[in-house]
């Protein structure tokens, strides 16, 4: 028997690319050998380092284009290439978007195993735009390495690279890089930058080193108070966006009872209150401590607002979920918004047997949407109405989808 050829680990080999894939690579085959490719675009030809090989997938990085595609573009950080932080830069930004709602109609086919004229519908535009027109200064959250100059981790590495000048941080968190540079003194370490309406809070190895100790931010007609160390949308346009889809899904009616799982310090739940009104209520489930005291307070202080009772609960959304099943009547809907890994199949199956009328799904990954919503529809107890997804994080491979699931014995 002859076996396969393997690659050596780094060796430069030439290849034509092929399709995107999920996680910013293309795909490409060498000696039979399948490799993952980043810096190089569909239907290019490029020498690519291979660099590491995971179970039998190869992992490789362009070093030259031999041919280039027509939506390749200069980028605008030097750093890019090999920057953890964009690995889109050199891409048109248009096309950027047709590659993001490629991955997301692929992975809907594969793992949620949905045909191709049922996915066109539920898709419709596929990505959209927001924020300004460049796809430039949106990042409102950031980390850097001080090492005697700004530095962010290369892509999946300890290795650090040089970010003299990121262009998609705000121009007003750029401007204090700048001026912290300039300033000099500087402990070595990691610096968190966070921009609020109070300006740009930084926290380093010393703790709060410039700008307010808490960053405030308004959405939905509050002001919200965080950490500059606590999770917030970096895109400042998606908050409004993901609040009108949730209008105007439909799902949301006076008197209704919610739950919003992974609620964080409570910016859906609040929008959740406004929909059902007074008569309603909203419990707000959040397995951080800190996050769900935040979230406690901050609807303590609410008054005034025409909206329904917002319940706090400090703990896992597994937990939860178990604990509630068969023990209530089912909440009209849940609201799920989990880290990148998705909720999981154990939630979803236990969603399964509460069987709320209503589940909206935000998703940072559309893999673990597309498994999680294999696990809700399969039985027939729900359908996958649509999906709306946005390119919040423009010049790279990330983007944000909300999903709306109904029963399928809602008329």
């Amino acid at each position: 028997m002859t076996s396969r050829p393997q690659l050596e680990i780094g060796k430069e080999y030439v290849a034509e690319i092929g399709a995107i894939a999920h996680g910013g690579h293309c795909v490409t085959y060498v000696n039979g050998c399948v490799v993952f490719v980043r810096g190089a675009l569909t239907g290019e030809q490029a020498s690519i380092l291979i660099t590491h090989k995971r179970q039998k997938v190869f992992f490789g990085v362009a070093q030259e284009i031999l041919k280039k595609s027509e939506f390749r573009v200069l980028p605008s950080c030097e750093a890019s290439r090999s920057c953890g932080g964009c690995d889109f830069q050199f891409i048109d930004l248009g096309h950027q978007r047709a590659l993001k709602t490629l991955v997301l109609k692929e992975s809907l086919q594969r793992f949620a195993q949905l045909d191709e004229l049922s996915i066109e519908k539920i898709i419709g535009v596929g990505v959209r735009s927001i924020g300004g027109p460049t796809g430039l200064g949106w990042r409102t959250r950031a980390r850097f390495e001080w090492k005697d100059a700004w530095q962010m981790h290369a892509y999946r590495s300890e290795r650090m690279v040089g970010t003299p000048a990121c262009t998609t941080v705000t121009k007003e968190i750029g401007a204090e890089l700048t001026r912290l540079q300039q300033a000099g003194g500087l402990s070595r370490g990691e610096y968190t930058f966070a921009q609020g309406m109070g300006g740009v809070s930084v926290v380093g190895p010393p703790g709060n080193i410039a700008g307010p100790s808490v960053v405030s931010r308004n959405f939905a007609g509050i002001d919200w108070e965080t950490s500059p160390h606590d999770f917030w949308q970096s895109h400042a346009a998606l908050l409004p966006e993901v609040q009108e889809a949730i209008s105007d899904s439909g799902a949301l009616r006076v008197g209704a009872n919610w739950w919003d799982l992974y609620a964080g310090a409570g910016v859906f739940s609040h929008v959740l209150a406004e929909g059902v009104g007074v008569t309603g209520l909203v419990t707000s489930v959040e397995g951080n401590r800190a996050a769900s005291v935040a979230a406690r307070n901050r609807f303590a202080e609410l008054t005034g607002h025409p909206r329904a009772d917002v319940r706090v609960v400090n703990s896992s959304v597994e937990s939860f979920v178990n604990h509630m099943r068969g023990s209530v009547a089912a909440p009209d809907g849940v609201f799920l918004d989990p880290p990148r890994s998705g909720a999981g199949i154990p939630v979803c199956e236990t969603l399964l047997e509460i069987a709320p009328r209503w589940i909206l799904y935000l998703a940072c990954d559309p893999v673990a949407l597309a498994r999680d919503t294999r696990a809700l529809c399969s039985g027939g107890v729900y359908e996958l109405a649509y999906i709306t997804a946005w390119d919040a994080f423009p010049m790279t491979h990330h983007f944000e989808s909300l999903a709306v699931f109904r029963s399928a014995k809602v008329s």
